[in-house]
């Protein structure tokens, strides 16, 4: 049923082992076998991927119930910890992994020595109910789910630039000088992206990437001017210096919250308890 559900979810036999964490070969052994099995036809290999049958789609919902049980088991079980010991599964938008989380696990391992973080990066919020991820940090206050969740950190986010660029720059007048390091079209829709295309002509764009660690890489070596809260500002970069006037005529910056999610079931299992109460309150003290 594992093997169904991750089919079907990836539709194709190479996503559905990437989600197994085994090999496309196996997933066609394992696929051929349960249609011998039952003696039914689940899948339609097609050159673009896998079509599930009309039995196969009648199966998913008794292999998701499957799927929530099994991971209700695992709760159980895990509620039984008596200390903070184990792998814990962290997803974060990446550059909160990267400068906000990563840089602090010492002083976490350091206090809980048996615990480790298995970080997961990713613009895409993870599936909690389906333990893709034990905590999630999220820009958005979870809509469904027995979920428990609460605001860590917010911060106005401002435009950030190098301390070269900005001792060349000094206090601008006017962001015509300024050239800026923007979503691509993708996250478009983003409000820091969204503020850059109101501000900034297209002339002014030098870089569009789907990434935050690429567009702090180029910050930091000169390139232009990029938005993020200035208390967790990556090193190198510092608060892009403008006159008062300036400050004024610009439309307002937009805000980012931070907040942690977790399952109800998990939230007070030792080692989970310990990763959420640290980045609660040391972590995003913003």
């Amino acid at each position: 049923m594992r093997v169904l559900l991750a089919a079907h979810r990836a539709g194709t036999l190479l996503g559905a082992a990437a989600a197994l964490d085994t090999h496309a070969s196996t997933i066609g052994r394992r696929l051929d076998a349960l249609e011998a099995d039952l003696g039914a036809h689940l899948f339609d290999r097609t050159a673009s991927g896998l079509v599930a049958t009309e039995l196969a789609e009648s199966l998913l919902p008794i292999a998701e119930a499957m799927e929530a049980r099994a991971a209700d088991v695992r709760r159980a079980v895990e509620g039984r910890e008596t200390e903070p010991r184990g792998w814990v599964r962290v997803t974060a938008p990446p550059g909160v992994a990267t400068f906000a989380i990563a840089p602090r696990l010492p002083a976490l391992y350091a206090r809980y020595p048996g615990l480790r973080v298995e970080l997961l990066p990713s613009i895409g919020y993870a599936d909690l109910t389906r333990r893709e991820a034990d905590i999630a940090l999220r820009a958005q206050l979870p809509a469904s789910g027995d979920l428990v969740s609460t605001r860590v950190g917010e911060a106005e986010l401002e435009p950030l630039v190098s301390e070269a660029l900005d001792a060349e720059l000094g206090a601008v007048r006017s962001l015509a000088r300024v050239s800026w390091l923007q979503w691509s079209d993708s996250l478009a829709h983003l409000p820091d992206a969204r503020w850059i295309a109101e501000v900034a002509d297209e002339a002014q764009i030098a870089l569009r990437c789907s990434s935050f660690e690429p567009m702090v890489l180029a910050a930091q070596a000169g390139l232009g001017a990029l938005l993020g809260a200035a208390a967790l500002a990556p090193p190198g970069l510092t608060r892009l210096r403008m006159t008062a006037g300036l400050r004024r005529r610009l439309p307002a910056l937009p805000r980012g919250a931070v907040y942690l999610v977790g399952h109800r079931a998990l939230r007070d299992v030792p080692r989970v308890a310990a990763v959420w109460d640290f980045l609660r309150d040391e972590a995003f003290a913003l």
